[in-house]
Formats: C-alpha cells, structure tokens, sequence
C-alpha cells in the first residue's frame, strides 16, 4: 500500500522533561507550544536519548520540525538552527532520578540513563501500570489514572495486591466513581 508522507509542521520546545519507565530507564520528553499534526494537537514528542539530543543539536527554546512517526507518535525531525536567538539552552541530563533522588546512570554501550533504586516509585508505579495493559493482563478499566489512585490510597504496592481487592475497594476511588456511578450498585 502507497503511504503518504507524513504531515511536518514547527514547534517550539519549551522545556525537556523526564520520564521514568518500568525497567528504571530514564527519557526526555519534549513539552511543546501545542501543535495540530495529522489531525491532533500534539504538545509533547520523546527526544529518546542524551545521544539524539546532542546529535540533532536540541536546545531549550528551539523552533523544530515534528511529524508523527508511522502516523502516530510525535517526533522533533529536525532543529531550525536559523531562528536561534541565542536566549535557547543547552540541554543537560540530570545526575539524580526527578522522582526519587537515587543516583542516574549510563551503562556502559547503551545509550539510556537508569534510576540505581530499585524500589522506586515510578519504576513500580509503571510496572503496574504494565501488568494491567493490554500487553499484560489486559484488566478493562483499570488504567493509568486508577492504578496511580490505588498506589496513592496504599490499597496496592505491587501487581499481586490487585487480585485481592474487593469491588467496594474501588468505590472510594474518584476516577472510578465519577467515570461510573452506577458500576457497582
């Protein structure tokens, strides 16, 4: 089948964010000026790495070419290096994890940072978040926003606790009860 190719438009980076995985790996994210792309406004793209930021030369503050890869996720293509005032900043990979504080670091051949803690939230936190999703165990209704508030309640701290909750369990959950009212009456 003939594809098209994909639909470029410009952004500006405001700022670099991180992310911390289920495997403890750390990513920059790219927060935008929101941007209509293929049909959808896209504020954030993934910058992958320290090796892809410095080769494509990102800065804090740059205009940038994205698209959506495979029509789908947004990517920064390309830096306008021309529209530089001078005022961008160079970007900088943190020395400690942004959620827990523990030391970062770079394995030797890869290309990521990885949080040292190994009881770090976010690391749990997204491991969950994994165990539930369709590559998991594809639990229906038990998303990102749930599993954070069943963290956050102390009623999980790992994937097993979910099999040992009661439906009443769930009704003091705001995403749960605003969503669905009625789900358990």
């Amino acid at each position: 089948a003939y594809k098209f190719p994909a639909h470029k438009v410009s952004s500006q980076i405001l700022d670099i964010i991180f992310q911390v995985g289920r495997t403890g790996a750390i990513t920059p994210v790219a927060v935008m000026k929101p941007t209509l792309v293929s049909g959808s406004t896209v504020s954030r793209a993934t910058l992958h790495n320290e090796d892809e930021i410095l080769r494509k030369d990102i800065r804090i503050g740059d205009y940038v070419i994205i698209h959506k890869a495979g029509d789908v996720i947004p990517e920064v293509v390309e830096v306008l290096k021309d529209l530089r005032t001078g005022s961008e900043k160079k970007f900088k990979f943190p020395e400690v994890c942004p959620v827990c504080s523990s030391k970062v670091e770079r394995k030797k051949g890869e290309s990521a940072y990885y949080c040292t803690n190994k009881n770090c939230y976010a690391v749990e936190k997204e491991s969950i978040n994994h165990f539930v999703s369709k590559k998991g165990f594809n639990i229906d209704g038990l998303g990102e926003k749930v599993v954070n508030q069943l963290l956050e309640t102390g009623l999980i701290s790992d994937p097993a606790d979910i099999f040992l909750l009661k439906p009443e369990d769930f009704l003091t959950l705001d995403a749960i009860v605003k969503t669905s009212p009625l789900l358990f009456a």
